[in-house]
């Protein structure tokens, strides 16, 4: 027969309730999933949904939606991989490529215009 060392604690009722609560599911009246939800909302400039092929973006708004896209890209990434995370990661990155090919051309335009 082998010898058997155990040691253990007893949690108290304190420590069930501090070790429990972090990780306890409360589904969609979670604060914190709301707060998730308000953040991802509150990242994108609200004239953006209202965006249309007959209006002019500025540099100062490219410079707004590459800070949604980089906020959005720190929570997604932050996603266990998966389908949806690559997806979602991928219509940012392709976000993110429009913004750099617009700030591009800008930039070339300006530079023959004299403007700044």
């Amino acid at each position: 027969m082998s010898r058997r060392i155990s040691q253990s604690i007893t949690p108290t009722t304190a420590d069930i309730s501090a070790l429990r609560s972090p990780f306890v599911t409360k589904g969609v009246s979670d604060p914190v999933i709301t707060e998730l939800r308000g953040y991802l909302k509150d990242s994108v400039p609200g004239w953006l949904a209202k965006l249309s092929e007959t209006q002019e973006l500025t540099r100062d708004r490219l410079v707004e939606i590459k800070d949604a896209v980089d906020k959005r890209r720190a929570v997604y990434e932050a996603l266990p991989e998966g389908e949806a995370r690559d997806k979602a990661l991928a219509a940012l990155d392709r976000t993110q490529t429009i913004v750099d090919e617009m700030d591009t051309e800008l930039s070339g335009a300006n530079a023959f215009s004299g403007i700044n």
